[in-house]
């Protein structure tokens, strides 16, 4: 759980446009049938969160999904895994700890990141976190160094 929240500081601080479709097509299914909850996290909310946090500048969007219905885990894991492939993001990550996998993926232009996808798949809840905005690499790296990750 350290390193899920962990992860998650460093991503907050990140993300340029709006969220990928799949993700949009996402959230309406299973928010309908409500077998998941979400959280919608604008530019403006992040910047009224994140005074003092560097790099909450260049976010613009985060998308929280979260489900602990078994057919929308499943399909969540799923439709992330497909998203990813067709917008030809990069897997950073994946981290089995337990019963627990986190997997990272993102899409880099011109030396920065555009789209962020963290899928968190626990035996009992699965949770999709998309984050866009236009994020320096530097800014990134800087994070990693401050929470001593690059160990």
């Amino acid at each position: 759980m350290k390193r899920f929240l962990l992860l998650i500081m460093l991503l907050l601080p990140m993300s340029a446009m709006a969220t990928l479709p799949e993700v949009d097509k996402m959230t309406e299914k299973y928010t309908s049938k409500e077998q998941a909850s979400v959280v919608n996290i604008s530019k403006q909310m992040l910047r009224m969160m994140g005074r003092g946090i560097a790099g909450v500048e260049h976010v613009d969007n985060i998308v929280m999904l979260s489900s602990d219905n078994k057919s929308a885990m499943k399909g969540m894991a799923k439709r992330t895994k497909k998203a990813a492939k067709k917008h030809k993001l990069e897997n950073l990550i994946t981290l089995n700890e337990g019963t627990t996998t986190t997997s990272v993926y993102t899409q880099i232009s011109n030396d920065k990141i555009t789209e962020a996808l963290v899928l968190v798949v626990e035996k009992n809840k699965t949770t999709l976190i998309n984050i866009s905005g236009n994020i320096p690499q530097e800014v990134v790296i800087n994070l990693i160094r401050a929470l001593n990750m690059s160990k």
